[in-house]
């Protein structure tokens, strides 16, 4: 098994002299990605989510290429591992925030296998800070949440706004399945880059994405629900709640499936 954990800060080994800055790294957002022989599905879309929550933070951004360039240093040929980008900075307390002020904290650690295991998760009423954006303070909320969940016998926590609107999980996108088209949640929560390229893939495999309001009322309306993250494109949620789902997932299971593979990698 590999055991490896690996940081680098702006393409250098993290050092004892950089820990200091690192009580910064609240103050900044950060990407998650599977990488296997170098390759990463939906470069594009990690480029861009940090180029956009850095532009909406700091004012500013890093160029993508030294974000390439730090991915590529610190990933090996043929290898397979989990990658955890950092965008943060040290200079919050300044009225101007510029490109060189700006961190890269990139974490490797082994590659992580999708999970098979369905999740039971139970609602709580709860909305993110800045919900479109990755951001370090998410932790809190999956904390407190997930705990009260695993308390009354649940696997996880689904958020949910004040109509009682579903949003979305403590680490995971949710997303429902009609029979015949995959239907999102409308209210506010952070765009998975997993879900982006699911949605994408589907419709050119011809199956409808739609997004609308999801109240747990309606849940009965749904044969089948689902969550992605990273790591996972195809994890079933068998409960929500008292709503228990058909547990005959093969169809919505295959479907996702293909979307998923239809998907391309890219070269870091």
């Amino acid at each position: 098994m590999d055991n490896t954990f690996v940081q680098e800060l702006d393409k250098k080994p993290l050092s004892t002299a950089d820990m200091p800055g690192l009580m910064a790294l609240q103050y900044g957002h950060f990407t998650a990605m599977q990488v296997r022989s170098r390759k990463v599905k939906g470069l594009r879309l990690h480029l861009e989510r940090l180029s956009r929550s850095s532009d909406q933070l700091f004012g500013c951004h890093l160029p993508d290429q030294h974000i390439l360039d730090c991915l590529h240093h610190i990933t090996h040929d043929r290898e397979n591992c989990s990658l955890r980008v950092n965008i943060f900075t040290t200079a919050f307390g300044q009225t101007i925030i510029r490109e060189n002020d700006l961190q890269v904290l990139i974490t490797k650690t082994p590659a992580v296998q999708p999970s098979t295991q369905p999740l039971k998760v139970k609602s709580a009423r709860f909305k993110r800070l800045l919900p479109e954006i990755k951001h370090g303070g998410i932790v809190t909320g999956i904390l407190a949440y997930r705990r009260q969940a695993m308390a009354a016998g649940f696997d996880d926590v689904l958020y949910v706004d004040e109509q009682q609107h579903i949003s979305e999980g403590s680490i995971w996108n949710v997303g429902f399945y009609d029979g015949q088209s995959i239907v999102l949640p409308a209210t506010p929560a952070l765009p998975g880059i997993m879900v982006q390229l699911l949605s994408d893939s589907l419709w050119g495999n011809g199956v409808a994405v739609v997004h609308r309001n999801i109240s747990l009322a309606q849940l009965y309306e749904y044969k089948n629900a689902f969550y992605t993250n990273s790591v996972n494109h195809r994890g079933m949620i068998t409960q929500i709640d008292q709503q228990i789902f058909d547990r005959s997932q093969g169809t919505l299971a295959d479907i996702l499936e293909q979307a998923y593979e239809a998907v391309p990698w890219d070269n870091l």
